[in-house]
């Protein structure tokens, strides 16, 4: 099996960079040296509807916090982000009807607007509902001021509609516990958990249907036609990857469903609505095996979570579905060749080497 974390990445449009030139200034950096240490130049950020690499935006990041010693920079960018600055679907949120439709249709669109990545509205018990968010190309390490900083927005989207006062109930990351980590409890206002299995927020839905301030069918129809169309045509000269294919919804949903171990072949029909047989058919119909996907998705998901220092082997079993440590390194030898101790130390050195100046 090839190692996932070659696989090429996809991208996101310009509008998430919006302003992210003057805040990093106005952090004391120097934003021509640290978007070229990125792989991306600042002309890049000038048209919002303009395609950038995504490890490249999610390294601008960690770039810019290692020079400007901001060991939240993410965060903070988040939190003054609003959401017409994120372009296209972010108007999608703010034309909708009400609250709820804002994040139901940032949920469902958001892939249009940024490839490899899964968002998800999830009902919970109790009344409340958890907006995920996670980049699912395994080749992309440096996420976390990425994941920081869109749930910020995200907040934001929502305080558009409940008001500058509204919070979370609680606000999840995949990677662990950074230093200064009380500054999210002062951003958020908010639980906050660390070393989780997707980003998320979670809110209360009573009141939800409260109108958007600037809600507009018609605009709301010409936005989102505009974002569809602007993916595609980005698909078709090679830029990005259009609407999720078969093959990506349902490693989607095996990689939601591994840790509860709700993700055989029955499990995932049934989060589409389709009989078993109909689902497998349609994986036939495209020469794909359920049992090789659902293999693919545990490397993949196996190699992220080894480049998480703060992840150890028995965790990491948990998180893909096994009950004992043994089975994982079992397969895991199988997928790769090697222990996951072994292609963890390789990682390891091999950014270490990359990251030296």
């Amino acid at each position: 099996m090839s190692d996932p974390m070659q696989a090429p990445t996809s991208g996101v449009l310009a509008a998430a960079a919006t302003g992210v030139e003057d805040f990093i200034v106005s952090r004391g950096g120097d934003i021509d040296r640290i978007a070229g240490r990125s792989g991306l130049s600042t002309g890049q950020f000038a048209l919002p509807t303009d395609r950038l690499d995504l490890t490249a935006y999610c390294r601008l990041f960690e770039e810019a916090a290692r020079e400007t010693q901001d060991g939240n920079l993410g965060l903070w960018f988040g939190q003054q982000f609003q959401p017409q600055m994120l372009g296209l679907v972010g108007y999608i949120a703010l034309l909708s009807a009400t609250a709820e439709e804002a994040v139901r249709n940032l949920a469902s669109h958001f892939a249009y607007h940024q490839g490899n990545t899964h968002t998800q509205l999830v009902e919970l018990d109790n009344g409340l509902l958890q907006l995920e968010y996670a980049i699912q190309d395994p080749a992309i390490t440096q996420r976390r001021h990425d994941a920081e900083l869109t749930m910020g927005m995200f907040c934001n989207v929502l305080r558009h509609a409940m008001g500058a006062d509204w919070v979370p109930e609680a606000v999840l990351f995949e990677h662990t516990r950074p230093e200064q980590a009380h500054e999210h409890q002062n951003a958020f206002q908010a639980d906050i958990h660390f070393g989780h299995r997707t980003n998320a927020l979670i809110f209360r839905k009573v009141g939800l249907d409260r109108p958007m301030p600037t809600a507009n069918a018609d605009m709301l129809e010409i936005m989102r036609a505009s974002l569809i169309s602007l993916a595609r045509n980005h698909h078709n000269t090679g830029q990005a990857p259009n609407r999720p294919s078969l093959k990506e919804q349902i490693a989607s949903l095996i990689r939601s469903g591994l840790a509860e171990r709700s993700c055989t072949l029955s499990d995932i029909a049934m989060h589409m609505n389709m009989p078993a047989w109909t689902l497998q058919r349609r994986l036939a119909q495209f020469d794909l095996s359920f049992g090789t996907l659902l293999e693919e998705v545990r490397y993949a998901e196996a190699c992220r979570q080894l480049t998480m220092p703060g992840k150890d082997m028995g965790e990491i079993a948990l998180a893909l579905g096994y009950t004992e440590t043994s089975a994982f390194s079992r397969a895991f030898r199988k997928w790769s060749g090697v222990s996951p101790r072994s292609w963890r130390e390789q990682h390891l050195q091999k950014t270490a080497f990359l990251d030296a100046p």
